[in-house]
């Protein structure tokens, strides 16, 4: 408790558990559990540099002695301490990088064997939540790996934080709802967060961000009713909860569902929801939440369609961010975050060419840290096949070391055969594997247009005749870049490339997941509508031309100029023959060529 609370804006203040530490006589305790606390509180604030430290002093060295007798006692309470410790102190000494990791990532998985040994499986799923933490930084695959693998014997969140608890099954949900977000597999994402929600506790503060998480994952997917429905439902468990900061955070989730879903529809709702924000009033919740004051003055000046504040809320909300940057122990999420929300915020109010901007810093944020995560993955912690090599090497000579012994040893020849056959058979099975998952990395490449990442037309077709097949409403698409052969004859093919490749980033910005682009041949390119209408489908390719048209600089030459598309759009109404679909689009596309071009053109429906 001392731990997570000291300078913390909490219920018990630095006073209060100072005077705990006093009344417990930690200080003077010469049990092994004494000592071994003393030198986590001592730790937990050593690098405090501008706050105080836990006023603990740290008389007698730790030694194994000390921990293997709170082993003995209390498997669960030791491995929770020991995890602690060692990230204490690899945070202190590599004062707070992620070149901790080197120490961190080993130590925390022999603390794992050690906990497999003391047969308690809470003890294993502690240590294993743990080493999960520092695994998300080295390799996020593993970490996935490691919270599924520890969650179902973890603890529960209880009203009384302790070491035991502090990563509980509520935490590892929540960990797993990040990881799947930035894996974009928001599906996921929600599920985690559903658990967290429906294990809650009346005590549990968790819950109402679990809403938040929820509501952001729906929100993700476009399925705007079940993110306002989850609202409601947000809004009914905040009522009883007698906390402002909660009752705001999810008015203002609340705000974001009906702007970002809904925008004119539902402008009452929209403006009664502000008027229940401003009734908590900002300040009663600044000082827990900066960040989130902040943002809430963009998207209200957004709401109001407030031109004069607007451009001055998005400033204060980006220096806020940037300013709180230095304290984040996680300084790449943060502006993450930050990159996401402002991208969402440019899309909400019509400023396309900033939404891409932040849209596309996002994306970089996001490669160079998994990039940076698989970097230190690859090097130092996955290497598994080497290891089974060199596992199998070692056994090998200790089989030679055996057959030489010849007192008080009885050798098994056949046995050691066998031993050595499965060996070998496991390594050649490790290499098939690894060479499998190397070619269907080079095939998955192939099926990507390489100036500008869509599909190919042969992987579009594959994908499209198993979608087909599902017999779901759908529409089709065939799109050509407008005058396409002057650009490149007036400006060069090096801008040529550029129109098609922010073209391409266009559409993906704003399709969803579950819909399909290909690159179909020169300027063209195919668009697969899944579970769409006609009338959703056209409302979309009219947004993308009026969002190109809006993109007029460009990075290869100083020449300013638009660029609009012609469609032709094919509710595909239960077709299954893919040569007719295409015929049909291609007839439509010319139609709308033939009108004017920079429109849709589409059989009545």
């Amino acid at each position: 408790m001392s731990i997570y609370n000291w300078n913390s804006e909490s219920e018990i203040d630095n006073h209060q558990i100072i005077e705990m530490i006093k009344s417990l006589n930690i200080q003077n305790d010469n049990t092994s559990e004494g000592i071994i606390f003393r030198h986590l509180l001592a730790t937990s604030t050593a690098n405090e540099i501008d706050a105080p430290r836990i006023p603990i002093y740290v008389k007698s060295p730790l030694l194994d002695k000390h921990w293997q007798e709170l082993k003995a006692l209390t498997p669960e309470v030791y491995t929770a301490a020991k995890a602690y410790y060692i990230f204490a102190i690899a945070v202190n000494k590599f004062d707070g990088s992620a070149k901790r990791l080197t120490t961190t990532v080993p130590a925390l998985r022999r603390l794992k064997l050690d906990a497999l040994d003391t047969g308690s499986k809470q003890a294993t799923a502690i240590a294993s939540i743990w080493l999960s933490m520092e695994l998300t930084l080295a390799s996020p695959i593993q970490a996935i790996a490691e919270i599924e693998y520890s969650l179902p014997y973890l603890p529960t969140r209880t009203g009384k934080l302790t070491l035991e608890n502090s990563l509980d099954s509520s935490t590892a949900h929540q960990w797993l709802r990040t990881a799947y977000e930035e894996l974009s597999v928001p599906s996921k994402s929600f599920i985690h967060s559903m658990e967290v929600i429906e294990r809650r506790t009346e005590r549990d503060e968790f819950v109402t961000w679990a809403f938040f998480t929820a509501i952001d994952a729906l929100l993700l997917q476009q399925k705007y009713d079940d993110a306002l429905a989850l609202s409601n439902r947000a809004l009914n468990y905040v009522s009883n909860r007698n906390s402002d900061q909660e009752s705001f955070l999810t008015l203002f989730q609340r705000l974001r569902v009906l702007l970002t879903g809904y925008g004119i529809d539902k402008k009452k709702e929209t403006f009664t929801t502000i008027g229940k924000l401003e009734a908590i009033g900002v300040s009663k919740v600044e000082l827990k939440s900066e960040e989130l004051s902040y943002l809430y003055q963009v998207y209200k000046a957004a709401a109001e369609e407030n031109n004069q504040k607007l451009p001055s809320a998005i400033e204060k909300y980006k220096k806020v961010m940037r300013d709180s940057l230095p304290s984040m122990a996680f300084k790449t999420n943060h502006l993450l975050r930050m990159e996401h929300e402002l991208s969402r915020i440019y899309d909400l109010i019509g400023d396309y060419k900033s939404a891409l901007e932040h849209y596309k810093a996002y994306r970089r944020l996001l490669v160079d840290k998994n990039t940076e995560q698989f970097k230190l993955s690859n090097s130092s912690f996955t290497d598994g096949i080497a290891k089974d090599i060199e596992l199998a090497r070692y056994r090998q000579q200790e089989l030679s070391v055996l057959r030489s012994e010849k007192d008080g040893l009885s050798t098994d020849k056949e046995a050691m055969k066998t031993t050595i056959f499965a060996l070998i058979i496991t390594i050649l099975t490790i290499l098939t594997l690894w060479l499998w998952i190397s070619k269907r990395q080079s095939d998955l490449l192939a099926e990507r247009d390489s100036l500008t990442g869509a599909l190919t037309r042969r992987a579009m077709l594959n994908s499209l005749k198993k979608a087909l097949k599902g017999n779901k409403a759908s529409c089709i698409a065939l799109l050509d870049v407008d005058n396409f052969k002057k650009i490149n004859d007036k400006y060069g093919h090096v801008v040529g490339d550029e129109v098609l490749t922010t073209f391409t980033q266009i559409i993906k910005n704003r399709i969803r997941k579950s819909d399909k682009l290909c690159r179909y041949g020169g300027e063209e390119f195919l668009i697969y509508f899944s579970d769409s209408d006609q009338k959703s489908a056209k409302r979309i390719l009219d947004e993308l031309n009026f969002a190109l048209s809006r993109q007029k600089h460009w990075s290869n030459t100083e020449e300013k100029f638009s660029v609009s598309f012609s469609s032709g759009l094919l509710d595909v109404n239960g077709e299954t023959n893919l040569d007719t679909i295409i015929k049909m689009c291609d007839e439509l596309l010319y139609r709308a060529k033939r009108e004017g071009r920079a429109r849709v053109a589409s059989f009545p429906i």
